[in-house]
């Protein structure tokens, strides 16, 4: 059995790291488990990349906390790794590192005039007020939001959209009109049907979109309802299937959005296709153990796929493999 001073160090205080050092603390008492955060407040996606009006899942972070609320783990707030400490010389002082560092990056749909467009990491982050983000070139009186995506986020950013009036950064904005740019058809999105769901209960805005063809699955179920409905009142969210990108437009602003379909009018876009890692001081997480000694849990691991509770059984299992692999 390893020593009881087995020293651990987490980097990153999201939840898959938080989860880790809960893990890690229930299987060895007494170990020495440190988790740095590069900024002055912890809890990574569940506090900046989660939207505000998901409360419960906000939530979670009473259970991250756990692990620091009873002494089991230090959390080091404002100290990141490369800048201010190296991850050589975390490796040399503790017995295993892991990266538990998020898919920090938006990933890029590399078409013209992108940079008139907001990602959703840095647009997501921005309402949550994270202390790097800054906010929209253009949002004071802004009428017309694309929306480009398939999968959940892509809905958060359109639903956020639609209640701006009761989101202070958000009051600013004037919007008379959503346009959501889908590549896929209605068989093959990512939307969950209870993100979709939210979107048919808003009232401040309402789904807007053509009766299409047969379609299987449970998110297209609720889309072929969306459909069949009458139109409603305050903004219409109109879906635009297998319809990409191909232009952000305007000269110094977003004027419109150019599409491999037509030309949509927009003063903003918020771009929804997913994210990528970072490298830390050098190193590419990679799968659960990039380096003999080196661990990567969450996103980190295996990319930005799952959900936040995903995170839990992974990290007890690499806890138990860096227990494991600890020399005796």
């Amino acid at each position: 059995e390893a020593a009881l001073t087995a020293r651990f160090a987490i980097v990153g205080s999201g939840p898959a790291g938080c989860y880790l050092a809960d893990a890690l603390a229930r299987a060895m008492n007494g170990a020495v488990i440190d988790v740095f955060e590069r900024l002055d407040e912890p809890f990574g996606l569940v506090r900046f990349g989660v939207a505000p009006d998901h409360e419960a899942t906000r939530a979670i972070a009473r259970v991250l906390r756990r692990p620091f609320d009873r002494g089991a783990a230090s959390l080091h707030l404002g100290v990141e790794v490369g800048r201010d400490i190296g991850l050589n010389a975390l490796r040399r002082n503790y017995d295993a590192v892991a990266l538990a560092t998020g898919a920090p990056l938006d990933r890029r749909l590399d078409v013209p005039g992108e940079e008139l467009a907001e990602p959703s990491g840095r647009f997501i982050r921005w309402i949550n007020g994270h202390p790097e983000a800054v906010p929209p070139a253009r949002l004071t009186g802004a009428r017309r939001a694309v929306v480009i995506g398939a999968g959940n986020v892509a809905l958060d950013a359109v639903r956020l959209l639609a209640k701006h009036r009761e989101i202070d950064c958000l009051n600013p904005l004037a919007l008379e009109r959503i346009d959501l740019l889908i590549r896929a058809g209605p068989e093959d999105v990512r939307f969950s049907p209870a993100e979709l769901l939210e979107i048919g209960e808003l009232t401040t805005a309402w789904p807007d979109l053509d009766i299409f063809g047969d379609a299987t699955g449970e998110a297209a179920a609720v889309l072929a309802d969306f459909a069949a409905r009458t139109p409603g009142r305050g903004i219409p969210i109109r879906f635009h299937f297998r319809t990409q990108a191909t232009a952000f437009l305007g000269a110094g602003r977003l004027e419109a959005v150019g599409t491999d379909r037509s030309v949509l009018p927009a003063d903003l876009a918020v771009t929804c296709i997913g994210y990528e890692k970072a490298a830390i001081d050098g190193v590419w997480p990679t799968g659960p153990e990039p380096e003999p000694g080196l661990y990567a849990v969450g996103w980190a691991a295996r990319g930005p796929t799952g959900t936040i509770p995903t995170n839990r059984a992974e990290a007890r299992a690499l806890a138990q493999r860096m227990i494991a692999g600890l020399e005796p």
